[in-house]
């Protein structure tokens, strides 16, 4: 096999090339490789490599930093603002350069003539932090981490002064480090990147920021080290000795079989008032059936959002009838002057989603970008778009998930799809082919900080094109055989330019009266 390290010789490292020195080591690119890592290098295709860290499209958005930030802020990360400096500004700035990468040089610019003196590409907003650390990340997971703290030094009158330097910390020494490890992992997933490292901190108010992202960080021996290290664990989990079940689902199946779950959540309104009706009224907190734990302006007393979960099941089908089952149950319990609402959002101020399960498969930042190109643009395009697009100001991110205590995690982004069992089957199957085979599932259309804002927009037209692109690839896949009968409203739906009816009452839909 042909493993192959393309750099750049402006962010060329002796640990770096030391640690890899049995890859083919280049800053030209061959025909063909089988695995590739760019650092920093955006020269030949990506195409010439099965396996390839560091995209080309991404490498050249984060080497303009305006475009990083731009990014950024379409994804609501906090970060500091642009800024274009005025005689009447508010000062320090910091001052950015394009195509800067792990030794770029960000000047405080104290005042205007100093802007106009070094003439920077442009400048944000100098943020106070009480805290600052360096993230270091390789396929959504932080490998290491390296927190600013103060240093004596030991020469001169008095014992020396103070200085700063960033020390290797564990990454779940404290919230501080959690939060900030969260956001981090969000902005490179955001920027599209494998690999690199997130400068980040916490404000004065202690919320987590990021203050840079480069995708060639500057590394010492040991960095270099667990970056290879990173490297090869990902080869190995993923060689063909590795490989994911793809046999029909039966009982009793493999245990590598992708392993689907679900909580979709909907919401209950007076059918007279029309007002919310609260599940916690009738409903248990935990179990199959129960709410959320989101509560009223967080007053911890009346919970709007009615959940479903249904054990687990590796057959997509199944799931729905499990599905099925537990709302049978909820007709028993809830009044029947009620109506259920599913779909995106519902009295102006309530998001809800369709949180999608999934089990023995890793993490992976491929795997992110599969499910947000192939399940979630296919859901966006059948919500209803101006509810949709008020969801996604402050749920439904790109590459929303939580890990789940089961070793699994689910996936947030989509809105409820609980709106039909129709809508509800396509969805899970869709869920189940896009996961099994995301690894033959290559195209990504978020590189374009266009695009990324057209999601959260819900700018259909701009995918409609799209979309014909990715359902060819879904239909070349094994499984597609198997539930291209349960897809077909999916795609019927999408063909017709339409949209599911999130105002129909649920019980209607599925049948309970």
């Amino acid at each position: 096999m042909r493993f192959a390290l393309l750099y750049d010789n402006r962010f060329m490292q002796p640990a770096l090339l030391e640690n890899f020195r049995d890859y083919i080591l280049a800053t030209e690119p061959d025909t063909e490789y089988d695995v590739l890592i760019r650092w920093g290098n955006v020269n030949g295709q990506d195409q010439s490599a099965s396996v390839i860290f560091n995209r080309k499209q991404p490498l050249k958005n984060c080497f303009d930093k305006a475009t990083v930030f731009e990014i950024l802020r379409i994804n609501r990360i906090r970060r500091p603002h642009l800024i274009i400096p005025q005689p009447d500004s508010k000062y320090p700035l910091i001052g950015k350069f394009f195509e800067t990468g792990g030794t770029q040089r960000d000047p405080v610019i104290t005042d205007f003539a100093e802007a106009q003196r070094i003439k920077a590409d442009f400048y944000v907003e100098c943020i106070n932090t009480v805290k600052k650390y360096n993230l270091y990340i390789f396929d959504h997971n932080i490998f290491c981490i390296t927190k600013k703290m103060a240093v004596r030094t030991h020469t001169g009158p008095g014992g020396g002064v103070p200085k700063w330097a960033y020390e290797e910390i564990p990454g779940d020494i404290d919230q501080d480090v959690q939060k900030v490890s969260r956001l981090a992992i969000r902005a490179m997933h955001a920027l599209g990147l494998d690999f690199g490292m997130v400068h980040a901190g916490l404000d004065t108010r202690g919320r987590a920021i990021i203050l840079d992202v480069t995708p060639t960080p500057v590394m010492t021996e040991r960095l270099a080290g667990l970056f290879r290290w990173q490297v090869d664990n990902f080869l190995n989990r993923n060689s063909p000795e590795n490989p994911v079940d793809y046999r029909p689902e039966q009982p009793g199946a493999a245990n590598n079989t992708v392993l689907l779950g679900a909580d979709p959540e909907f919401m209950l309104r007076d059918t007279i008032s029309h007002k919310i009706i609260y599940p916690s009224d009738f409903l248990d907190r935990e179990g199959i059936l129960g709410y959320d734990e989101r509560s009223e302006n967080r007053e911890g007393q009346y919970f709007p959002l009615a959940e479903i979960r249904p054990e687990p099941d590796p057959c997509p089908i199944r799931l729905t009838e499990k599905i099925r089952d537990i709302l049978g149950r909820a007709a028993k319990l809830i009044p029947p002057h009620i109506e259920w609402l599913g779909g995106s959002l519902h009295f102006e101020q309530y998001q809800i989603g369709g949180h999608i399960h999934l089990s023995n498969i890793s993490i992976s930042s491929r795997l992110l970008r599969v499910l947000d190109n192939y399940l979630a643009i296919p859901i966006m395009l059948i919500e209803d778009p101006v509810s949709g697009s008020l969801r996604r100001r402050q749920y439904g991110w790109l590459g929303s998930i939580r890990s789940k205590p089961h070793g699994g995690f689910e996936y947030r982004t989509p809105a409820s799809w609980l709106v039909s069992p129709e809508m509800t089957r396509g969805c899970l199957c869709l869920a189940k082919i896009v996961a099994t085979e995301h690894p033959s599932l290559s195209k990504d259309f978020f590189t374009s900080p266009e695009m990324q804002k057209a999601f959260y927009q819900s700018k259909k037209h701009l995918f409609y094109d799209i979309f014909y692109e990715l359902w060819e690839d879904i239909t070349a896949t094994y499984h597609y055989g198997i539930y291209a009968t349960n897809l077909a409203p999916i795609y019927n739906l999408i063909h017709s330019r339409s949209h599911w009816d999130e105002n129909v009452d649920l019980r209607k839909t599925w049948g309970l009266i």
